[in-house]
């Protein structure tokens, strides 16, 4: 690929007028046939970069960057941000790291383990693509089967993120895009909602640090549960769904329904070969 479709690339990316297609022929053939259902589209993340650091968060942290779309987008529009990407992938982290060494992103980086293996203080931005969604998708959607997924992982890992975010300082910032398929602690508030992409755009903000006995689920829709049944083995048997007014409502659902990781509303895949006239449109 020549210095000026990369050149193209940056000029039309600065000024949000980058179609997804012309940014993601700068990534690897498998990468690239998954974009639509597992990467972040380009004005999904020049979003969630503006709410971000319109709360003030400095230090992002992506949990399951993938092949580093999100952070590199990100970074491009928002220089005042540092983004850190983990991934458990090595393809694909050597596929972020040379996308945003490319592009010259400095501000976004990207390492090789498990994001809920490792301490989130040094963090006050947080972004989540319903990670655990995988679990619902289709064999033909899912990206590999050399990250070990299976359902059995979904209920601790789910259980192990919202520790994290316990442990988060307060105005914390945590943006979700079709949801977290989670809990999020009740010490956040929910600032903002709105359509994005393909799905729902919400921001939380930690507000205080002390806790009461409910979390609240971040899925197709936002609702509240006690703690205690997120444990295994345990379910709910009514939820509370926010209402107009600001306060909670009753809301009955099925013990299928709070299964964690809940169900994908991720895009179809699909593809594209063209120019670069042809993908920036």
């Amino acid at each position: 690929m020549d210095d000026d479709y990369l050149d193209r690339v940056r000029e039309r990316l600065a000024t949000g007028n980058l179609l997804d297609a012309a940014f993601d022929y700068l990534l690897p053939p498998v990468a690239r046939s998954k974009s639509l259902v597992h990467w972040t589209p380009i004005s999904v993340a020049r979003a969630v970069a503006a709410r971000l650091e319109a709360h003030g968060a400095r230090s992002v942290l992506d949990a399951g960057s993938g092949a580093g779309k999100f952070c590199v987008v990100a970074g491009s529009v928002s220089p005042r941000l540092t983004f850190l990407g983990i991934e458990q992938r090595g393809g694909l982290v050597s596929a972020a790291r040379d996308l945003a060494a490319r592009l010259g992103v400095v501000n976004a980086r990207f390492e090789l383990g498990d994001a809920l293996g490792r301490s989130w203080a040094p963090f006050d931005g947080f972004y989540f693509f319903n990670p655990f969604a995988e679990n619902a998708l289709a064999s033909d959607d899912v990206f590999d089967a050399a990250s070990g997924v299976a359902k059995r992982r979904f209920g601790t890992e789910a259980r192990r993120l919202v520790r994290r975010l316990r442990e988060a300082r307060r105005g914390a910032v945590v943006v979700t895009y079709h949801g977290l398929g989670g809990a999020i602690p009740s010490t956040y508030e929910l600032m903002a909602e709105d359509e994005s992409g393909t799905g729902r755009l919400r921001t939380w903000v930690k507000q205080r640090d002390n806790e009461e006995d409910w979390v609240h689920l971040d899925h197709r829709d936002v609702a509240r549960v006690a703690w205690g049944a997120l444990e295994p083995g345990s379910r709910p048997d009514a939820l509370r769904h926010p209402d107009s007014a600001g306060g909670y409502v009753a809301l009955e659902r099925s013990g299928a329904d709070l299964e964690l990781g809940g169900s994908s509303n991720r895009a179809p895949a699909g593809g594209f070969q063209g120019s670069f006239d042809d993908l920036a449109g």
